[in-house]
């Protein structure tokens, strides 16, 4: 047998094709441009214009009058920064010899499907982190579902069947987190009701319903309680649900204050009352008050998207307020007052809320996309476990999204639509 140094030379290293991952067609991250770490540095800062000169003085009586003060206009200084996103994957060296076996070059074939998996992983955690990541705040900010009510299990142990509210459920969430690793907080979105919770199944998405288990856990899930993804709170960028929502001081300015700060909040009616094409055109109205006029994308479930085509096949659609083309089973464009806008389904968009986003609007600020390569190294991800008969890979990320403008942007909320899983 000869030394592996003397035969090195054929052995192959197969890693370029996964060293920066791209975000993937109709996700957020596809439609926020990424500033990289040349401009964020320690943290991300831009100005934002919040007033105008308001010096003004009339006048009529032909004298040299007095000039009233002048008021000045606004520039405050909004501030942020990423977080970090780090996913590991271990590959047991009995793996890689099994998968081996028989095939040319099969080990790194094992590589190759534990890297491909770890994408598609880091993919789904940066989404739900854009979409609702929680923040740093003490009470996290978001969740990615609430609990509607326990309906078997007297604990965490042996486990427990809960349904999801019918507005947090995004069945394109939970059919990919089987699992995975939740926690649970109380309604207060402060308090711990237990770390770890694996999601063991979904054993029936039509009804909004998930099987959560932690060994040796007495802890109760109650109705109200948030579940959200493992070690986010306090640990996660502001998403953009609460960036939309956000009524309060958020990145150093006071929505309260400044209304160019604040989204439009606007509330498709709730029961009985589906969002349609006219609420469309009532939303789209008060954006251009507010100055709208790029156009932009409405991102909405698969279910509020099919109310829309109903009701298109249902009118004559040309003598509709705004004009309405199909591109697609998953899109629609329509010629609004603030331009052309992108309707179109969001995968983990839950079923009681829609994001408009502006065009040219969203950002992602931090170090670093998803990838597999920092700096000048190619093969930092990659690990021997030490003391264990195995490998560890990583993929990281350092990042957080931001909406420049907020009030040329809106979140929809009280949505219910025809199509909606309910939990029974």
């Amino acid at each position: 047998m000869s030394a592996l140094n003397n035969i090195q030379a054929l052995l192959k290293r197969r890693y370029g094709p996964y060293v920066n991952p791209l975000p993937s067609v109709d996700t957020i991250a596809r439609l926020a441009k990424f500033r990289t770490a040349e401009r964020v540095g320690e943290n991300y800062n831009f100005p934002v214009k919040l007033g105008l000169e308001h010096g003004v003085t009339h006048n009529t009586d032909g004298t040299a009058f007095a000039l009233n003060t002048a008021v000045d206009s606004v520039v405050k200084n909004a501030q942020l920064d990423g977080a970090t996103i780090m996913l590991v994957g271990n590959i047991p060296y009995d793996v890689t010899a099994r998968m081996a076996a028989g095939r040319e070059g099969s080990y790194m074939e094992a590589v190759d499907y534990k890297v491909e998996s770890m994408m598609e992983g880091g993919e789904l955690y940066r989404e739900l982190a854009l979409l609702y990541g929680p923040g740093t705040a003490a009470a996290a900010l978001d969740e990615i579902a609430v609990v509607n009510a326990s309906v078997s299990g007297p604990d965490l142990d042996p486990g427990q069947v809960v349904n999801i509210t019918q507005g947090t459920w995004s069945a394109g969430v939970w059919n990919k987190m089987v699992g995975a690793l939740v926690d649970v907080y109380q309604s207060d979105g402060t308090t711990i009701r237990a770390a770890d919770v694996t999601v063991v199944a979904v054993p029936d998405p039509t009804i909004n319903r998930i099987s959560l288990f932690k060994s040796g856990s007495a802890a109760v899930v109650a109705a109200g309680d948030k579940i959200l993804t493992r070690g986010a709170k306090g640990n996660s960028c502001v998403g953009i649900q609460s960036i939309l929502e956000n009524t309060t001081t958020l990145f150093g300015i006071d929505a309260a204050v400044y209304p160019q700060w604040q989204a439009v909040n606007f509330s498709a009616g709730g029961a009985s009352s589906p969002m349609t094409v006219a609420k469309l055109a009532q939303l789209f109205s008060r954006l251009k008050n507010n100055g709208a006029k790029n156009g932009g994308t409405y991102l909405c479930s698969a279910a509020q998207f099919a109310q829309f085509t109903d009701e298109l096949d249902a009118i004559d659609r040309y003598i509709q307020p705004m004009d309405i083309k199909q591109t697609g089973m998953s899109q629609l464009t329509v010629k609004s007052p603030i331009g052309q806008v992108n309707v179109q389904i969001h995968e983990y968009m839950k079923q009681g809320i829609a994001m408009f986003i502006c065009n040219n609007t969203l950002r992602r600020i931090g170090a670093t996309d998803l990838t597999f390569r920092l700096g000048m190294s190619r093969e930092w991800f990659w690990k021997e476990l030490d003391g264990n008969a195995g490998s560890q890979m990583r993929i990281y990320s350092h990042q957080a999204p931001v909406i420049e403008i907020p009030y040329h942007s809106a979140i929809v909320t009280s949505i219910e639509s025809d199509g909606d899983t309910a939990p029974a």
